[in-house]
């Protein structure tokens, strides 16, 4: 991928974990759960990724599952321990922009993809 094309999806990256932010954090539907806070982001990313045109690598994710796992076993390597808390605006942004990346289909590759049919 092109140097423009990257920044061009990071940019959608971040635009969406803003949204996912704001959506969820200012509209007060944090819990003390971390796996309920979990399927609220990803509820929200699937909104966000619908609107802005971003193709996931999951449907759903069962975040229970995962965190039972070691990092190195899970289809999803993130460590969610990482995680900041929701109160620190910028630190969940750039965590949400990166977890977002890792569940996200770069464009380049759904070109290629569509290319093989």
């Amino acid at each position: 991928m092109n140097e423009m094309n990257e920044n061009a999806e990071l940019i959608k990256y971040i635009d969406v974990a803003e949204n996912v932010y704001e959506r969820v954090y200012e509209n007060n539907q944090i819990s003390n759960d971390l796996i309920v806070n979990l399927n609220r982001i990803m509820a929200e990313i699937k909104k966000q990724a619908a609107e802005k045109n971003l193709r996931l690598k999951y449907n759903s994710i069962y975040f229970e599952y995962c965190l039972s796992l070691p990092i190195a076993d899970r289809d999803i390597k993130i460590d969610l321990s990482l995680m900041p808390h929701f109160e620190h605006r910028d630190e969940c942004i750039l965590w949400l922009t990166n977890f977002i990346g890792k569940i996200s289909v770069p464009k380049k590759m759904m070109k290629q993809k569509l290319s093989f049919n």
